[in-house]
């Protein structure tokens, strides 16, 4: 038998990203309809609607979200305010999601080839953007896991994976239906959400976990290397030479998942051979 909190949980959460996705048709269509009675050419409209993307995408992730609250309130749940939910699972991050994000970053910058692009200084603007959304774009969907967590609390543990896998599959039809994947990065962004369902831990409080994999790895990566989802390297100083497909992602997630879960028995398994 499904259990319940499993499907609220899932419901709740393709609530959230039909809403978002309402949300960015509903600014693109907006945009573009402005720049319509401007008489401005189809060429112009385009290059609106990608340049600005990323502010689309997060505000209406953000309105998305606030809805979702709004909904739970109405319906009388017992809620944390986003202050004090933030404020518990802030803590320093564990040493292991640091060594995490620094061999997945090593490991796709050597395995892929990254070469300078030679950019106008004049980009620094979009890369901020890059940096910024991308970071946003992530860490507002563990905000929302986390809220429903909390809200729902779903507290068995055999959930976890079924829920996992639920929450990948709807946000990875989010992501395809408002983001043209013209730079192939789908796999890429599967793999930052996959290691962000494991670092956030069992309950999803591992916030400073979350947030050290975005800030070392996953923003760096796509407001300076190319591996924007929006934009691709369309802005970035350097960009690299061959993407990474499923099956090299799968050996760094792996590996670097093994040491996560894992880290502790190797240790003393090495410290045991070594006397």
């Amino acid at each position: 038998m499904i259990d319940s909190g499993l499907l609220r949980s899932l419901r709740y959460y393709a609530a959230y990203q039909l809403m978002y996705v309402a949300g960015v048709l509903i600014f693109s269509s907006i945009g573009a309809f402005f720049h319509f009675l401007l008489n401005h050419e189809i060429g112009i409209v385009e290059s609106w609607l990608h340049n600005n993307k990323w502010e689309i995408l997060i505000i209406s992730k953000l309105l998305s979200f606030f809805l979702l609250h709004r909904w739970f309130s109405m319906r009388l749940y017992q809620l944390k305010s986003l202050k004090s939910l933030v404020g518990e699972l802030l803590h320093w991050p564990e040493l292991p999601a640091v060594v995490i994000s620094c061999f997945m970053l090593i490991s796709y910058l050597v395995l892929s080839k990254v070469s300078y692009a030679q950019q106008s200084a004049s980009f620094l603007y979009y890369q901020i953007v890059a940096f910024a959304g991308s970071f946003l774009f992530f860490a507002i969907e563990f905000v929302v896991m986390a809220h429903l967590d909390d809200v729902l609390a779903t507290k068995r543990r055999n959930i976890r994976l079924p829920l996992g896998l639920g929450y990948l599959a709807l946000f990875s039809l989010a992501f395809k239906m408002t983001v043209p994947d013209y730079y192939g990065h789908l796999p890429f962004v599967i793999f930052c959400f996959s290691a962000l369902l494991f670092l956030s831990g069992k309950r999803f409080t591992s916030w400073s976990n979350v947030v050290c994999f975005l800030l070392l790895f996953v923003a760096p990566m796509a407001a300076f290397v190319g591996l924007d989802p929006v934009w691709g390297s369309d802005f970035t100083p350097f960009k690299v030479e061959r993407k990474l497909g499923l099956s090299f992602l799968a050996v760094i997630w792996v590996i670097s998942f093994a040491y996560y879960q894992f880290r502790d028995r190797i240790a003393y398994s090495l410290r045991k051979f070594s006397r």
